[in-house]
């Protein structure tokens, strides 16, 4: 695992899911959202992934022309499009990031990456003023895939955001998975954000 990839990755996420789809002009601009009313599933044949969502959040789009750089290999956004807008985006939203590692990594490797991780969380801490740890990194497993997870919140344009961002490892890839909305709505979404993050699974 590359450092160069790791910060890419984790500034995209401290940076507040920067490729969400851009709302259009006239949506709605603030509430907790619609209902929701069912799931649907997502399921991605090329980097063997599959996640089920609340039908609250619109249907995964693939983000094109990612801004990230080059290390990330795929990114699908899933936006709350009644939700709150910020800076011209809906913030409400999942977002699943897949990476491509230099090498497998096996299962058993996974928790020596806790301290490269934490590493560059730290500094971006440190680089991001508004940011602050809610929950610290730590070990997690979502349907037997090893990672690390940690919540934080900051500040866009006056609004304050908690995000919580998962980084699942899996063979040759690392799935990155961050969950946002405003801090006012994210107790009402936590909920729907949990139940997606637990539904992800790798063949």
């Amino acid at each position: 695992m590359h450092r160069s990839r790791r910060y890419a990755a984790l500034l995209l996420a401290l940076a507040g899911l920067s490729l969400t789809v851009a709302a259009c002009s006239g949506s709605g601009g603030s509430g907790g959202g619609s209902s929701g009313g069912g799931t649907t599933t997502y399921t991605n044949d090329e980097y063997r992934f599959a996640l089920t969502y609340d039908k609250q959040f619109s249907e995964g789009q693939p983000v094109e022309g990612a801004s990230v750089g080059a290390s990330a290999v795929f990114d699908v956004v899933f936006p709350d499009k009644q939700g709150t807008i910020v800076a011209d985006r809906y913030v409400n939203a999942i977002e699943v990031l897949v990476y491509e590692l230099a090498r497998e990594v096996k299962p058993a490797e996974v928790p020596k990456l806790q301290g490269e991780v934490q590493s560059v969380v730290d500094q971006l801490l440190t680089s991001a003023s508004s940011a602050e740890i809610v929950e610290p990194l730590q070990k997690v497993t979502v349907n037997g895939v090893p990672g690390f997870r940690f919540k934080y919140t900051y500040t866009e344009d006056g609004t304050e955001l908690t995000a919580v961002t998962h980084f699942l490892f899996k063979g040759k890839y690392e799935y990155e998975i961050t969950t946002q909305s405003t801090t006012q709505e994210w107790e009402a979404l936590s909920g729907k954000f949990d139940a997606a993050v637990q539904s992800f699974t790798v063949k």
